[in-house]
């Protein structure tokens, strides 16, 4: 990545808050991809521990360590890489192409909203009636907001990002390019009992119907709720609730492709990743972990600091800070155990296929014993 000039390492060091341990005064134009691409006039980052071993070799003018880490190029240590990487990133990122503050030609703006000093909303975009837009926040190219939205101040709205009715969004919230927030959630009830339920009750002896039974749809009346600071990733979809609220806590983080049903509550500081799926009415705690393609069923609650892994499907509760693994999920250490286990299976067949042979052996020479003591 090319910097917009060339910085010397002490400037570097006082930007990530880190320490120089050599050639302080040494410049590079150009942050490395990849630390084994590095050449002259770059800066390489070595914050993968499975890379140090390249360090000795690396052809950088500089480099970004952990603390501890003896380095013979001209440096930069740090306590925490991954903080030291945003600090820097945050500084030299390029801009975005965002609208200007203003109101663009293209866009409507129903004439009973309300936008704050310095709202910038783009073109195409669409704000409906009584919404709220609050100071300095920033609505993309084609973005949709509906009706009685209240939005808070410093947002950013990317392009095509839409916001159903009566939706409450608080401080500084992103929404990136498609995410969807407010759509219906998914609610349908049949007039006579339908056959999954009979199947749902244990119902024996009872002749499935083949007979029409509509879907109706249960009306979707509550709104989203979602509070300071939190992201929501690009086409990831947070329903509205039947009654009441779904809510998204503050500082949480919301990964592209992410589905929330309706009425979930989600607690502060939480980290949901690319592809999870969580279902209506669960509870999830603060600081909550879930990794890709993780999924829950409704009504379940997450407890503080839990970690659900890739791929965890969760039937049933999670105690504060535990680690959930497998489909049904259970104790990470005990799936672990278990596939660890399952791994030796060959090994204990063929050591029961030998012990079987051995006791065989020995009834045939007990056998033959009995026989010679009773011919006796």
């Amino acid at each position: 990545m090319e910097l917009p000039r060339e910085f010397s390492l002490m400037e570097i060091a006082a930007v990530a808050g880190g320490k120089v341990g050599s050639g302080g005064e040494t410049k590079v134009k150009r942050v490395a991809f990849s630390p084994m691409q590095a050449g002259p006039g770059d800066l390489a980052l070595f914050f993968d521990a499975k890379l140090m071993p390249a360090l000795p070799g690396c052809k950088a003018s500089a480099a970004v360590v952990p603390e501890g880490t003896e380095c013979a190029l001209p440096h930069i240590t740090v306590k925490r890489p991954k903080l030291a990487l945003q600090k820097m990133l945050t500084v030299v990122q390029p801009p975005r192409f965002m609208p200007t503050k203003g109101v663009h030609p293209t866009a409507f703006v129903d004439p009973t909203a309300e936008l704050g000093a310095d709202v910038a909303v783009g073109p195409l975009a669409y704000v409906g009636p009584h919404t709220k837009i609050g100071a300095r926040t920033i609505i993309g190219a084609g973005v949709m907001i509906g009706g009685k939205v209240v939005v808070g101040e410093d947002c950013l709205f990317h392009q095509a990002a839409m916001v159903s009715d009566y939706v409450k969004i608080g401080n500084r919230v992103i929404l990136q390019q498609g995410a969807g927030i407010g759509a219906d959630g998914y609610g349908y009830v049949t007039e006579r009992v339908s056959n999954l339920e009979l199947r749902e009750h244990g119902e024996s002896n009872v002749q499935l119907s083949d007979e029409p039974n509509p879907l109706l749809k249960i009306p979707q009346t509550g709104t989203v709720i979602i509070e300071d600071d939190v992201e929501v990733g690009s086409c990831a979809t947070i329903d509205r609730a039947t009654i009441g609220a779904t809510i998204i806590g503050a500082g949480t983080k919301v990964d592209n492709l992410v589905m929330i049903a309706h009425n979930t509550k989600i607690g502060r500081e939480c980290l949901l990743v690319a592809g999870a799926t969580i279902a209506g009415s669960c509870v999830f705690g603060d600081r909550v972990v879930m990794a890709g393609q993780a999924g829950t069923k409704d009504h379940v609650k997450i407890g503080n600091d839990a970690l659900l892994l890739a791929q965890t499907g969760v039937m049933v509760d999670v105690e504060p800070g535990s680690t959930a693994a497998g489909t049904p999920s259970f104790s990470a250490r005990e799936k672990f155990l278990q596939i660890a286990h399952t791994k030796k299976l060959p090994g204990y067949a063929k050591e029961l296929k030998e012990l079987r042979k051995k006791v065989e052996q020995l009834e045939k020479l007990l056998l033959e014993r009995q026989l010679e003591s009773s011919n006796k």
